[in-house]
C-alpha cells in the first residue's frame, strides 16, 4: 500500500528555497512507496502563476518540476489564498491544471494523509 504524504507550499516561489525543497522531495517521493499530495496555500499560490520568468534573474525556474508533478500526483490550491492575493484561476498556468479547494475541503485533504510537511 502507498503511503500518502501531502506537501503543503506556503512560501513564495522565490527568494530562499523552501518552496524548491518541496518540489525536490515530492519528486523524489514518486520514486519511492510513497503517494505525495501538493496543496498551495498562502503565498504558495504565487508558485502557479503563468509566464514567470525566474531566469532573468539568474535564478532557476520551477517550471518543468511543477508540470512534471501537475501530470503525476496533481496540484491544488487553496481558494481563499488566491482571493486574499486577488489571483483567478485564469492566472494559473493551464499546464498545470490546479484544482481549486475550499478550506473545509483543504481541511479534509490533510486528515485524509498520513503525514503533513509545510514548506
Amino acid at each position: 500500500m502507498l503511503r500518502k504524504v501531502l506537501l503543503v507550499v506556503k512560501s513564495s516561489p522565490y527568494g530562499h528555497l523552501m518552496a524548491a525543497e518541496g518540489f525536490r522531495i515530492a519528486t523524489a517521493m514518486i520514486a519511492m512507496d510513497v503517494l505525495p499530495q501538493l496543496l498551495f496555500i498562502d503565498d504558495g499560490v504565487y508558485c502557479l502563476l503563468k509566464n514567470q520568468r525566474p531566469e532573468a534573474a539568474g535564478l532557476n525556474s520551477h517550471y518543468e518540476r511543477l508540470k512534471t508533478l501537475a501530470v503525476l500526483v496533481g496540484l491544488s490550491a487553496e481558494r481563499n489564498s488566491m482571493v486574499k492575493r486577488d489571483l483567478r484561476i485564469s492566472d494559473f498556468d493551464e499546464s498545470f491544471n490546479v484544482k481549486l479547494m475550499s478550506i473545509d475541503e483543504a481541511a479534509k485533504l490533510i486528515m485524509k494523509n498520513e503525514t503533513t510537511i509545510t514548506f
